[in-house]
């Protein structure tokens, strides 16, 4: 089956050409991220690919205004709206804000912070204010004399500020400038205070420009947003999948389904195999014209579990930070990889962070002899707009993954003999939400040779942040009545592994074993003598450090497993072997 979008968007279904003064319209290019396989069904027979077609930024359109939040860049971890297609192609953006100040407060002193990389000029009502020392003229004219790192925020009183400032609204608006196009990286944070009172901080919606140069008088006034409907599109893609057993010419043809991704015009398309047979590899041949083709294979999961099986567990992702890690990944050839939250750090707004981390997968994760490496993939918090509990905040993730139910808690169960319950530890649902399914789907699988759990922020952590309460009162009890293998925990930035524990105790005959806390990309995060005292963590604690990280699994046909971390360079740091299950299993030896 093929799946064909339309033509052309307009600002209305009546303008079939542009009036008569304007700019023509432009054709705009579609570019392709994917496909990278998904193993939420039965991965023993079942696969669903995904991919992601995208409407790419072209310098030759009309400026494009788009809303964001700082800090603006490449999509680093110290960035909230990422513009990746910055990257190569200009060295400029434009940030333009509206904010009020009562007349009584016009006299207060006005102070100017940001943190930037590589140099910016401000501009208040259209009149400059602050500029940083290495940058000469402006806009299109602009020279960088020399490279500015960012880390560190520079302070400008703005002597003047009462002359310029309006009782009511106000525009500040800033040029941010790299000094090459080829640069690493760029930076631009900025915030505003009048005397003790934040006028402009994280939370401020900036409008931005990226690709083009505004107008003449830009800085003062408030640009209007563009609507990207207004410009022609390329004609979308007609998409075919073809998969067959390997070694043979692909002909069975999958159906293909679309949808939004996210809050974008652009499509996300799945194609969901079934009927697949256990432990078989299968080649795919994924088209669209001569200019989008992906040639690859894959292997199903094994029908039983009389052979070992190896899969990698991490979290806390990221995109240009998580190479070293991805690499890591790719040189073990797991069978799969499951995936604890904080993939892509998009904060459900930032389309070109998927895009990269996409990227990141399918070119980087990639097994021995080219296989695809399929994933398992949850939800936390940095998939989520804010810290409300709801699932609409996280539009990305819920339209990328083909989840069962469309839910972000679910199984995936390998045949009888290993289980994966992933669960959403306060982003799309409450913990409390999911207790009752949850028991229901332990008490199923008692009798599994394998259980594990994963979720995102962790209830026995090193003190970087306050242990998840909620999950040691509804799901700790839980897995310990049902005997859990081993608890995935993330979102710490570090790493760590309990003893076997029952009710944050060590227990070595019967106790949970916990492995996170989530640092496959994310920065990394200092942990303290103090920090574990305030969580007790000499009670449940065997090791902890602050190193990037995933976890290597193998799980053994006679229920033992064997746990390795390894880091960035692909070092094992840290090993641990469980010969001694802590729920009893008839027929597996002990």
């Amino acid at each position: 089956m093929k799946a064909k979008r339309s033509i052309l968007f307009l600002l209305s279904s009546a303008l079939l050409l542009p009036a008569a003064g304007t700019p023509p319209l432009h054709a705009r290019e579609l570019k392709f991220h994917g496909p990278f396989i998904q193993w939420h069904g039965d991965p023993t027979s079942e696969a669903t690919f995904a991919w992601v077609e995208r409407l790419a930024t072209n310098v030759e359109t009309p400026p494009v205004w788009r809303e964001g939040k700082a800090g603006f860049g490449y999509g680093d971890e110290d960035d909230v709206t990422a513009i990746p297609e910055m990257k190569g192609e200009f060295t400029r953006v434009y940030l333009s804000t509206r904010f009020s100040v009562p007349a009584s407060d016009r006299s207060k002193p006005l102070t100017l912070s940001i943190d930037y990389d590589d140099a910016f000029v401000a501009y208040l009502n259209g009149v400059e204010i602050a500029r940083s020392s290495n940058l000469k003229k402006q806009n299109r004219d602009a020279r960088v004399t020399r490279g500015h790192e960012a880390g560190e925020t520079e302070i400008f009183r703005i002597a003047n500020a009462s002359q310029i400032l309006k009782a009511g609204n106000n525009i500040l608006a800033i040029e941010g400038h790299n000094v090459r196009k080829s640069s690493s990286d760029f930076t631009l944070i900025p915030s505003l205070r009048s005397g003790q009172k934040t006028l402009i901080g994280p939370e401020t919606t900036w409008r931005y420009l990226a690709g083009a140069d505004p107008a003449e008088n830009w800085a003062a006034s408030l640009p209007k947003l563009s609507n990207l409907r207004e410009f022609a599109r390329a004609e979308s893609s007609e998409w075919s999948l073809l998969i067959g057993p390997r070694g043979s010419r692909p002909a069975r043809e999958i159906k293909i389904d679309e949808k939004p991704f996210g809050e974008t015009d652009d499509k996300v398309f799945f194609g969901k195999v079934s009927g697949l047979r256990p432990g078989t590899s299968y080649s795919y041949h994924l088209y669209s014209g001569a200019d989008n083709v992906k040639d690859g294979w894959f292997r199903t999961a094994p029908a039983n579990g009389n052979q070992p099986i190896r899969f990698i567990v991490g979290g806390d992702m990221g995109t240009s930070t998580a190479v070293p890690v991805c690499n890591v990944a790719a040189g073990l050839d797991p069978m799969f990889g499951l995936l604890g939250g904080d993939l892509a750090y998009a904060n459900g707004r930032d389309a070109y962070k998927w895009y990269d981390w996409i990227d990141n997968w399918t070119d980087l994760v990639v097994g021995k002899n080219g296989r695809s490496i399929p994933m398992i993939a949850g939800i936390g918090n940095h998939e989520m707009k804010g810290l409300r509990v709801r699932e609409k905040d996280a539009p990305y993730y819920f339209s990328l993954f083909d989840l069962p139910n469309g839910e972000s808690n679910f199984t995936v169960d390998f045949g009888e003999y290993l289980s994966i319950i992933l669960l959403d530890s306060n982003h799309a649902k409450k913990v409390e939400s999911q207790t009752l399914w949850l028991g229901l789907q332990l008490a199923a699988r008692e009798e599994r040779k394998h259980l594990f759990t994963v979720y995102h922020r962790p209830a026995w952590g090193t003190g970087i942040k306050r242990n998840l309460g909620d999950i040691r009162r509804h799901w700790t009890p839980l897995f310990e009545k049902h005997g859990v293998d081993c608890v995935f925990e993330n979102d710490h930035h570090v790493y760590k592994r309990s003893h076997k524990i029952t009710d944050g105790k060590r227990d070595d005959e019967n106790g949970i074993l916990h492995i996170g806390d989530g640092a496959w990309g994310a920065k990394l995060r200092p942990i303290t003598p103090a920090m574990l005292a305030r969580v007790g963590a000499d009670e449940y604690l065997a090791e902890w450090a602050s190193v990037h990280h995933l976890v290597e699994v193998t799980a053994f046909p006679d229920g033992s497993k064997a746990y390795r971390a390894l880091n960035g360079e692909g070092n094992v740091f840290d090993e641990y072997r469980d010969n001694n299950p802590a729920r009893p299993r008839e027929g597996i030896l002990q």
